[in-house]
């Protein structure tokens, strides 16, 4: 599989508006096409108390040739678009390779 990951950065200075711009953004991750499935973390601390990041987004695609085609379909490049009007530097966007097993 591979993995569409999205970190928000826990911005200095809260926008009155990031929940409903961030709200949009993840309906728009819903209408990509080829995605198995998403989870979203909202984070609240780690090991040592605070941690930089607010949010956690992955959407799952069973092969980079999947994730590519849904990331440059029109719900990817509205997705993207919403992204960086509203998180901008305050996120990063990571692709990985995932190896997954249940126990």
């Amino acid at each position: 599989m591979v993995k569409l990951i999205v970190l928000f950065r826990d911005a200095d200075e809260y926008r009155r508006d990031y929940d409903e711009h961030y709200n949009e953004f993840l309906m728009k991750i819903d209408r990509l096409p080829r995605m198995r499935r998403k989870t979203v973390s909202e984070t609240y601390a780690g090991p040592g108390g605070f941690v930089p990041f607010r949010a956690m987004v992955e959407a799952y695609f069973d092969s980079r040739g999947d994730l590519q085609a849904a990331l440059t379909s029109e719900a990817g490049i509205e997705a993207g678009r919403v992204l960086l009007q509203f998180a901008g530097p305050d996120s990063i966007t990571l692709f990985a390779d995932t190896q997954e097993e249940t126990y």
